[in-house]
């Protein structure tokens, strides 16, 4: 009878056999549960023997699901952090959560009733900690081996103080600053945007043809924000439009509003857009702003925070469209309107978020920033130093570096966030910062650090109640793993990062801000290289959307596939393009391990009838020689790919090779050998081969298919070891040869060149027929000769001729 040990293995009555199928998901799962109590991914703290390798990676909001995006991530950072474990790298790969987002505040709002401040922000940790957990398994079901006693939440009041401390140090040095500016508005989030949270996108609209009247004429003026018109506080026409010169100087009467604006002139008006005669409002763009501040033009304060008018008359109260569609309205009623066009027109949006994606809009108010302007050439300097994959990456960071015109807003006008750490005088706007010991502190709730005002005296100091933009948190993760500012000896260590990991999307935003900040913050750049992932687009090429229903979750390919079927398929494109899921690639993956895996319950009956005494005494076969110089070559390939990140041509060469020649080529030739009742050198030298190439393979996929790779490896002779915890192959100088490898090419086109014919001419591969003439360069003739009989078997040939002659390729002829 089998042993429990062996029925559990899916063994035979005499322990040779395996499963036929693999089965990824149960052998997954056992995997992970195991490595629950494993070491092996720990970073250690005191040793100094192995070389540091600490990964920056992006801490993912958390919603609640791990989406495919979000799982690409993880899985490249894994795959970096086991192949360096495999290199001997002391490797730290710390978790993160974006915890303080908008969207938890919507989701408590409508979930819950709550009273107090408190209790709301109460009640947003306990619905991140439950979508935390959520996440965590499904990174776990991914074979993400985070180090998570390095696990960090943006909420805890540990990392709130390093946050608050990182501004007061910041603000010390004169960087931090409050003032009531024109700033990006979202008047659905109800909250300042910074630069980077906004971005352009194609709509419909429409170009509204509005008469003004100056004097005894009209002057028509195209616009696409009509709602404006009460706000407008100039008209601008460009100097060397000539139609327009004799206005210059007038004044232009509001239609509606009946009040007298400026006739301007500036350089920057288009004279092809509309009529060439443009509103100045204040604000319905960037342009606006900066004419405003150019010709020292009043301020008319047109919205309120949540998008409504004010100071227009009759239509106050009214949102942004219904203002528009009334204004229109009565233009056209009183004469006023002279054409409305349909247009397509890019939107300054809320583009950072998916969930609003709403225009923005432009508000004078009370906000927080950071100087960000003095400081780009400065970042692209030291974003010139660290090297990107791919190269072309740095590009974006350079674009948004010189498109940059605004200092970062980092107040949000929300609740659930790292409270901003000052307290302002309401009586001459002096900011008071609280003692760095006191951190964190909560100013909304908790009372000033003092009782009076050090610049004029006054005891009416208000709390700030913003709290900071989220990539405020985020900025800092470099700083937060390697122990800033609590453990000096650590942050010597880990600071700064080898690798940061990120999407490209957010290259203008995290990116950018850790490389300003970090840098600021302790003079050294925040890594020494990013590896920069692009975008997964759905099946079907476009963007993911639940309403296009091509929503690929990570859990639908685990259940189906298992994980690393979904780790290839992912990496199998190159890091940094843009690419569409497809489920071709998973299925192909999942077929590459069962093409190993077949080969494998062949070669594994044979393991144990290779002893240790007789390796010292083998005398390896041509033939074996010949492919193990190969395989010293895709250890040198492999190394070289995984070195640069490109995973991507180590699974496309590697799974080649596997398929190919490793399965379809070396195994069918060898295997009269295996089966062969005579233990001799010859047999004793394929089961070594056998041996020695099952083992590197499974060592160079380990990285990216941890569990597969794991389960292989348990079935050799090292049972109690992880194939985690072994050395990464090195090619063996001994064993590679370019002469042999040349052979193994022309040994391959041999025995292809033989099947094709028996398949060709009607002809069982395993019938006994015929005679081949080999005609081969003097160079290989003695090798050649040494693979006769392997050929001859495994091919079922009666008679291999081989001659020696002067070219340098094959010539094969088949007699009879």
């Amino acid at each position: 009878m089998c042993s429990v040990n062996q029925r559990e293995r899916g063994l035979d009555i005499h322990g040779l056999m395996l499963p036929k199928r693999y089965n990824a998901v149960k052998t997954e799962e056992k995997w992970q549960e195991k490595w629950k109590n494993k070491s092996f991914y720990k970073f250690s703290f005191k040793e100094g023997k192995r070389r540091v390798f600490v990964i920056d990676t992006p801490p993912p909001f958390t919603s609640g699901e791990l989406h495919i995006g979000r799982a690409y991530a993880c899985i490249i950072s894994d795959a970096i952090a086991r192949y360096k474990r495999m290199k001997g790298y002391n490797v730290l790969l710390p978790q993160g959560w974006d915890t303080q987002g908008l969207p938890t505040e919507l989701a408590v709002e409508k979930r819950y009733e709550t009273g107090s401040r408190e209790e709301f922000i109460e009640k947003c940790k306990e619905w991140t900690l439950k979508a935390i957990g959520k996440m965590k398994k499904a990174m776990l079901r991914l074979g993400y081996s985070a180090d998570w006693d390095f696990e960090y939440k943006t909420m805890d009041p540990d990392y709130h103080r390093k946050i608050q401390l990182s501004l007061i140090e910041m603000f010390e040095k004169g960087l931090i600053y409050r003032d009531k500016f024109p700033v990006h508005w979202c008047p659905k989030c109800q909250t300042a945007l910074a630069q980077a949270e906004i971005g352009y996108v194609e709509r419909g609209g429409y170009l509204t043809f509005i008469k003004f009247k100056v004097e005894d004429e009209f002057l028509v003026v195209a616009t696409t924000r009509p709602e404006l018109l009460h706000a407008c506080v100039a008209l601008a026409v460009n100097p060397e439009d000539d139609r327009y010169k004799k206005f210059i100087g007038k004044k232009a009467c509001i239609p509606l509003f009946n009040r007298e604006v400026p006739i301007l002139v500036d350089e920057e008006v288009d004279m092809e857009f509309g009529t060439g005669v443009v509103m100045i409002c204040t604000f319905g763009d960037e342009q606006d702003i900066k004419w405003v501040q150019r010709h020292s033009l009043p301020v008319v304060k047109s919205l309120d925070e949540r998008g409504r008018l004010v100071n227009s008359g009759k239509y106050n109260g009214l949102e942004i469209e219904d203002a528009r569609d009334k204004i229109i309205e009565d233009l056209k009623a009183q004469g006023y309107l002279e054409e409305k066009r349909s247009i397509s027109h890019k939107v300054l949006v809320h583009s950072e978020r998916s969930t609003c994606r709403k225009p923005v809009e432009f508000l004078v108010t009370w906000q927080w920033l950071i100087k960000t302007k003095p400081f780009r050439d400065m970042v692209k300097a030291k974003a010139s130093k660290m090297k990107w994959m791919p190269p072309e990456s740095i590009n974006k960071l350079y674009a948004w570096v010189d498109s940059l015109e605004w200092d970062w807003v980092i107040s949000r006008q929300r609740v659930f966030g790292t409270p901003i750490p000052f307290w302002v005088c309401e009586e001459c706007g002096a900011i008071i910062a609280p003692k760095k010991e006191d951190l964190p502190v909560y100013p909304a709730s908790q009372p000033p650090p003092i009782q009076k005002c050090p610049k004029c005296g006054s005891n009416k100091i208000e709390g700030v109640k913003d709290v900071n933009d989220c990539w405020v948190d985020s900025s800092i993760t470099p700083l937060v793993i390697s122990g800033w500012p609590d453990n000096e000896s650590l942050f010597r260590k880990t600071y700064p990062s080898n690798v940061r990991q990120q999407g490209s999307e957010i290259i203008r935003t995290w990116g950018f801000y850790t490389i300003l900040r970090s840098t600021i913050l302790t003079g050294k750049p925040p890594f020494r290289e990013l590896v920069v992932n692009g975008m997964i687009f759905g099946p079907d090429g476009k963007a993911m959307s639940s309403s296009l229903g091509n929503v690929i979750m990570p859990e639908e390919v685990i259940g189906r596939y298992g994980a690393d079927s979904l780790r290839q398929a992912l990496l199998v494109y190159a890091i940094g393009s843009d690419f569409s899921f497809q489920w071709k690639d998973v299925e192909y993956s999942s077929r590459f391990m069962q093409k190993l895996w077949n080969a494998f319950r062949f070669i594994y009956p044979h393991l144990k009838e290779l002893k240790p005494e007789d390796k010292s005494k083998l005398k390896l076969t041509d033939l074996d020689r010949c492919f193990l110089s190969r395989l010293q070559t895709m250890v040198e390939m492999s190394t070289d790919n995984y070195e640069k990140y490109r995973f991507d041509v180590f699974l496309k060469r590697a799974r080649k090779f596997v398929w190919e020649e490793f399965c379809d080529e070396y195994l069918e030739l060898v295997k009269p050998r295996i089966y062969s009742e005579n233990r001799g050198n010859r047999k004793l030298s394929a089961i070594y081969t056998l041996q020695e190439t099952i083992l590197t393979i499974i060592k160079l996929f380990a990285p990216i298919t941890p569990h597969f790779s794991e389960e292989i490896y348990s079935y050799t002779l090292n049972e109690d070891r992880s194939v985690h915890e072994e050395k990464w192959p090195k090619p063996n100088p001994e064993l590679k040869d370019e002469t042999l490898e040349e052979a193994w090419y022309m040994i391959m086109e041999l025995t292809r060149a033989v099947r094709k014919h028996k398949s060709e001419s009607g002809v069982p591969l395993k019938e006994k027929k015929g005679e081949v003439l080999v005609k081969v360069p003097h160079k290989y003739f003695k090798l050649m000769e040494g693979c006769k009989e392997d050929i001859e078997k495994s091919l079922w040939i009666e008679n291999l001729k081989t001659e020696a002659w002067e070219k340098e390729n094959l010539e094969i002829s088949f007699i009879g």
